[in-house]
């Protein structure tokens, strides 16, 4: 049964106050504690499991850095959960350490990252910034994913999929088109990908000016958001409070909580992530 005292709608800016920045700092398995660039958190709980997402940055004046902003080789193996990433500022050089496979990321990269994947990490100087979404449900995945994955969100795939969905008051909806980046994470269910609406696009409810409005209880898990392009409205549907969202802010919603989504026209993208403590099959 759903937490209530955990319905709450989430919200964070790429750029906060400098004090809302703290170092980074985790548990290496193999390396021990370790501390490198700059944290703030968008979102510190869901529903169920552990979930978190927020920004992190590097620069020449953040913990770790080198003098001129570049990182020495750090070795970052997500031992939190699963991580879906999309790179804001700079570019990276990743390498599996596993298979010795390299990536070079830059603005627009979508990151998904395996729990417990060791990955050295190569920052190029001056200035790094990504947002992340971490999961970690209860029970493992048979068969997780184990590989390191880059999409984009410039990736423009032939088949869009409409997102058709039933909300338990109002029934079946369609709300704009979507498609997958991964269809399943190491713990839990965790789904990510990229979704649109505007004019054009299917949507129950889209207006001539590309507006979108619709019902949403997360009914698929608790969702996480980086919006990557216009103005998004997000009114509880208890408490009548409005939150409004431009790009390059991070949005949580809560599963289970009734709210009315409203995606300005003419157009709307987001990256999303959908997490959920119960295994896919159950």
């Amino acid at each position: 049964m759903a937490d209530l005292s955990k319905h709450v709608v989430h919200g964070g800016s790429a750029v906060p106050p400098a004090e809302a920045w703290v170092p980074f700092e985790w548990e290496e398995p193999k390396l021990g504690k370790q501390v490198f660039g700059e944290v703030t958190i968008a979102r510190k709980f869901g529903v169920g499991g552990s979930l978190t997402s927020g920004f992190w940055r590097t620069s020449p004046n953040a913990p770790g850095s080198a003098s001129d902003g570049s990182s020495f080789k750090n070795i970052y193996s997500a031992p939190l959960g699963d991580e879906t990433a999309c790179v804001i500022d700079g570019t990276a050089t990743l390498t599996v350490v596993s298979t010795g496979k390299k990536y070079t990321v830059k603005p627009g990269d979508i990151i998904s990252s395996p729990k417990n994947l060791e990955v050295l990490w190569e920052i190029d100087a001056p200035f790094f910034k990504k947002y992340w979404c971490i999961w970690n449900g209860t029970d493992a995945v048979p068969n997780p994913p184990t590989e390191l994955t880059i999409n984009s969100i410039h990736d423009n795939p032939a088949e869009w999929i409409e997102y058709h969905f039933e909300e338990p008051k109002e029934g079946p909806l369609v709300a704009g088109e979507l498609y997958f980046i991964r269809s399943a994470g190491t713990t839990g269910t965790m789904m990510s990908g990229v979704w649109r609406s505007g004019k054009g696009i299917a949507g129950t409810d889209v207006d001539e000016q590309g507006t979108m409005s619709t019902p949403y209880t997360g009914v698929l898990g608790d969702e996480s958001i980086l919006l990557l392009e216009g103005e998004v409205e997000v009114i509880e549907t208890e408490s009548g409070k409005k939150h409004l969202f431009r790009a390059g802010d991070a949005i949580g919603l809560s599963s289970g909580m009734h709210v009315t989504w409203v995606s300005k026209g003419p157009f709307s993208k987001k990256l999303w992530v959908i997490t959920r403590d119960v295994l896919p099959s159950e």
